[in-house]
């Protein structure tokens, strides 16, 4: 089991007040590569073809994460991460095959 898997089974058993930076994109790299971008230090923008159809992401698949001083995201926005990573495999896979 990777490091990513591991984060999330941690996150979904028990989210944090706040985690790393480094950690949330370690998460994203694994579960969203390629589908999300971090333009300045403000925001981690994901955007997931396979989750606009739900509508806590519509209208783009997007979710957008704050990062608190350039090092922290707080446990709301990984708690949100988690439930759409929960959505994805329920989907029956990440959100970075092809066609998505």
């Amino acid at each position: 089991m990777g490091k990513a898997q591991k984060l999330f089974e941690k996150w979904s058993a028990n989210i944090p007040t706040d985690a790393r930076v480094q950690e949330v994109k370690t998460l994203l790299n694994h579960y969203f590569n390629g589908l999300w971008n971090q333009q300045k230090t403000s925001h981690i923008v994901v955007r997931c073809e396979k989750l606009k159809d739900f509508p806590d992401y519509q209208p783009y698949g997007e979710i957008s994460v704050p990062v608190k001083g350039g090092q922290k995201v707080k446990g709301y926005y990984i708690k949100e991460l988690i439930k759409a990573i929960g959505i994805l495999e329920e989907l029956g896979g990440g959100g970075n095959e092809e066609g998505s």
